[in-house]
């Protein structure tokens, strides 16, 4: 057979060589891949060949991968299955698979391997009742495997850091020697199997030996006899490796572009090696290239790193049966994705805002696409179908989209997640052709495609690949549009939560007013489905806020509505009115009587009807006052506000609900009106200090307050405190207990 290559590969000096080298940098992101929110076409639907699946688009270094991050670590397992086929097949089925495996992937197969070559040794074949080593077949299997493990002392070994000299340990590398007596026993073995497996047993030899120029020497003076099976091209990939040692990279990068071409097993590995310098590297390794396959191959991998529309649209020139076309087609549509659609995670528990910008659809990308679909001569003219019609949707051009989609349905793959690609589009073309929603025509007419697509909300997905996190969020934020622009506020908010939607009285009479009604149609169920809030949600949010407006006896009635809400138990003792503000200290504090939402709120009721009939003015007046503070964000009870309308937890409060969580507006009324009732010093002292947190409160709201420079200033509480109670027991226990106050005495 000719040589593939222009020339003999020629070497200049090697000292150390670094096989695998990447030339691009690529991000990492975690465990999360982009696509999880940004894109909508599952390459795995219509690529079957897994030797493209790490080179889909990811910004991890591969596509899922084996390891983490998309990183590629299946050297060990890349070539397992096949190397122990094609033994189990020259055996004739001798030795099983699960021992081929043992003693050949095994570290553990040592000790029984070499009881097995002493037998073979002391020529007593004879010895061992398992194995028939008198069989030249057999016995020639545990020599090559007896040798090949006797690289790994070299083939396994890298540096790494010594804490004892602080340097890193040196690498081990095979004696040019040691490398020569295997290329001997190559030249002696006749047996076309056998000489095969030596072959590449001498080129692994050599390029881990002291001189790894002589692999290069090896193929040259070899290879043109040898069958391009995947032993040649795993011994080609070690020729490339040197070559980029030595700086060769034109010859180098072509000869990855070869093993890419010809070995899908060592499609990664490849595609990770190859590293033109520059333009010049790449133009120049392609006037190496003989053939249309060759120039194809130079071509997709320029697409994975450069320009894969540009990679498209040559490959196409030459070949337009090419098998690496999908592969970079499938690229060329999730990074467009990722730049035409987008998420405001502003809205996340809301309803994510999505956008889709069909102006930074690529134009080139589309004009090649829509190219190659109508010429209709590829392998798979179904993918281009479905990637022109995806095109045409984001244009707005729903008919066209239409009728791309009808022709990719005539030859599409007979799997499911294929056609459930095609269907995920199709549902898409047909929301975005809506103009108008109406009970009679549209709204009957899109829901079953809806139902289809929310479906996968509840499956999540994991199995299938199918990629519609975006439709779905995408197809609420369009169709609630269309709702708004209707002047429909209830449906709008059906399909896309919004933070404001229930700060409008009027809009929430009208959400409650629907939500109660008898009759509803079967798009009503599926609307409400999609909606996370209820009737009894809407009860506990009037409640919450006519209670933060001091109208109890409103908030009572509609919290004696909301079933669920009412009796949920708040954590702390809400009347408590402690030194200090400590949520977790409060809950875990004994408790007489443990109060619900409800019997809170009636509580509290029972005490202002006792106020305004003058019964001990003072407690009352500070039990109100401690009732309204634990309610607010500073207190014990901020259970309270629990709702899923409100939606503020934890130490964020959106600025929406500021002003009503934040306040300590009739907190401070009713302190104001303790001390005025305070019969000694000892219970104004008291009322002085709990104004005195209010205080502090309204500081920590203003601009004066700046974390870690100014978080702490001298209130006039603190200073009428010291000034006028300085004798009272309830000064000496704010001392004790107030660090802040501690510092204001003692300063």
């Amino acid at each position: 057979m000719a040589n593939i290559f222009s020339r003999p590969v020629i070497l200049v000096s090697s000292t150390f060589l670094i096989v695998v080298t990447t030339f691009f940098s690529l991000c990492s992101d975690g465990d999360w891949d982009w696509f999880e929110y940004s894109s909508s076409f599952a390459p795995e639907a219509y690529v079957q060949d897994k030797s493209y699946e790490q080179l889909f688009y990811s910004v991890n270094m591969f596509y899922g991968g084996d390891g983490y991050d998309g990183y590629d670590d299946g050297h060990s397992q890349r070539f397992g299955e096949t190397i122990i086929a094609d033994w189990k097949q020259y055996l004739g089925n001798k030795i099983s698979d699960k021992e081929l495996k043992y003693f050949i992937l095994s570290d553990s197969s040592n000790v029984s391997l070499g009881r097995i070559m002493k037998n073979i040794s002391s020529k007593n074949k004879t010895a061992n009742k398992k194995y028939d080593l008198t069989n030249e077949k057999i016995k020639s299997f545990f020599i090559f495997i007896n040798l090949a493990k006797s690289l790994e002392e070299y083939t396994n070994n890298s540096t790494s850091w010594d804490y004892n000299t602080d340097s890193t340990t040196a690498m081990i590398f095979m004696s040019v020697a040691e490398a020569k007596k295997i290329e001997n026993i190559y030249n002696l073995t006749q047996d076309p199997f056998l000489k095969n497996r030596y072959w590449f047993l001498t080129m692994k030899a050599y390029f881990y030996s002291k001189n790894r120029n002589e692999a290069v020497t090896f193929f040259n003076k070899t290879q043109a006899k040898l069958d391009r099976n995947e032993m040649f091209y795993r011994g080609l990939s070690y020729v490339a490796g040197v070559l980029y040692k030595n700086k060769d990279y034109v010859r180098s990068n072509f000869m990855y572009s070869v093993v890419f071409d010809n070995c899908p097993k060592l499609r990664t590995v490849a595609t990770y090696c190859f590293h033109p310098q520059n333009d010049n590297d790449f133009k120049s390794a392609l006037n190496l290239a003989k053939t249309d396959s060759q120039k194809a191959s130079l071509w997709a991998l320029y697409g994975y790193y450069a320009d894969e529309v540009e990679a498209i649209n040559q490959i196409y020139n030459l070949d337009p049966k090419n098998a690496h076309l999908d592969y970079l087609l499938t690229r060329a549509i999730n990074l467009a994705e990722s730049k035409i659609n987008s998420s405001d995670w502003n809205y996340y528990d809301y309803g994510t805002k999505t956008t889709l910008k069909n102006e930074d659809l690529n134009d080139k990308l589309y004009q090649v696409v829509s190219k190659i679909a109508k010429a209709k001569n590829t392998k798979t003219p179904y993918v281009w179908n479905i990637a022109a019609g995806y095109f045409e949707v984001i244009k707005g051009n729903n008919n066209v989209a239409s009728n791309y989609f009808i022709q990719a349905e005539k030859d599409i793959p007979n799997t499911k997640l294929a056609k459930d690609q095609l269907k995920l589009f199709q549902v898409f073309n047909e929301v975005a052709s809506l103009k108008k929603l109406d009970v009679v025509g549209s709204e009957n007419k899109i829901l079953p495609s809806l139902k289809w697509l929310f479906s996968f909300q509840k499956k999540n997905n994991d199995s299938s690949y199918l990629r519609t996190n975006f439709l779905i969020n995408w197809s609420r934020n369009y169709i609630a549009s269309l709702y708004k622009k209707q002047g429909n506020d209830v449906f709008s908010e059906l399909f896309l939560r919004e933070k404001d939607f229930y700060l409008n009285p009027d809009r929430t009479e009208k959400m409650q007013n629907y939500l109660l009604k008898d009759k509803k149609s079967d798009w009503d169920i599926f609307a409400q489905s999609l909606y996370n809030v209820n009737l009894n949600d809407i009860y506990d949010y009037k409640a919450i806020k006519l209670t933060y407006n001091n109208q109890l006896q409103n908030a009572i009635v509609e919290l004696e509505k909301a079933k669920e809400s009412k009796e949920m138990i708040l954590d702390g003792n809400p009347f408590n009115g402690n030194i200090k503000d400590c949520n977790d200290c409060d809950h875990i504090a004994y408790q007489k009587t443990k109060y619900s939402k409800l019997s809170f709120l009636k509580k509290m009721l029972e005490i202002q009807n006792n106020l305004k009939s003058n019964n001990d003015k003072y407690s009352n007046a500070i039990l109100l006052g401690n009732a309204f503070y634990n309610m607010s964000f500073y207190g014990n009870a901020r259970l309270f506000y629990d709702n899923k309308i409100i939606n503020q937890y934890g130490n964020y409060i959106d600025d929406l609900y500021q002003n009503m969580l934040f306040s300590n507006k009739f907190s401070k009324q009713y302190y104001q009106d303790a001390f005025k009732v305070a019969r000694d010093n000892e219970q104004k002292a008291k009322a002085v200090y709990l104004l005195t947190k209010i205080e502090r409160n309204e500081f920590y709201n203003t601009p004066l307050f700046k974390p870690y420079e100014v978080d702490y200033i001298s209130f006039e509480g603190y200073k009428k405190l010291k000034k006028e109670y300085a004798t009272t027991k309830y000064y000496q226990d704010v001392i004790n207990e107030c660090g802040y106050f501690s510092t204001f005495v003692n300063k």
